[in-house]
């Protein structure tokens, strides 16, 4: 029995807007996730044992709203750690390169600064000779 030619081209656009989501959810979860693509809040759960105080499980970081359909949050904490550990050292070593930048810079500063110092006495010069050659010129 063949499927309505219509209804089967809304079927695959489901299912592909399905998958397409189901790209977005896992490419956006890296590092320490703050909400979840449904909306809902994360919450830390801790899952495994109760018989041990010290090792109290496998942690994760969990979509409040979590079901097992792809479309909410389940990331161990290890990973969502790790991976936020990463982020913030780029950005450390980015803020470094800017921090080494700022003895440079400053001299550039005080450079020209001297500079625009030179250029107002001689603009004064310059303006006060055209002043003489007008007196000279117009008198």
């Amino acid at each position: 029995m063949r499927m309505d030619p219509a209804a089967e081209i809304r079927d695959s656009k489901r299912t592909k807007e399905y998958i397409n989501m189901l790209f977005s959810v896992a490419d956006s979860e890296y590092g320490i996730p703050t909400r979840c693509p449904c909306g809902g809040s994360i919450i830390h759960e801790v899952r495994g044992k109760d018989d041990y105080d010290t090792l109290p499980g496998k942690r994760f970081f969990t979509c409040k709203n979590y079901e097992a359909d792809g479309f909410h949050y389940r990331q161990p904490w290890v990973i969502g750690v790790e991976e936020q550990i990463e982020r913030l050292t780029k950005r450390l070593e980015e803020v470094e390169v800017v921090i080494n930048w700022v003895p440079e810079v400053n001299n550039h500063i005080q450079r020209l600064e001297a500079e625009v110092d030179n250029l107002t006495g001689q603009v004064y010069n310059l303006s006060m000779q055209v002043e003489v050659l007008e007196k000279l010129c117009f008198d």
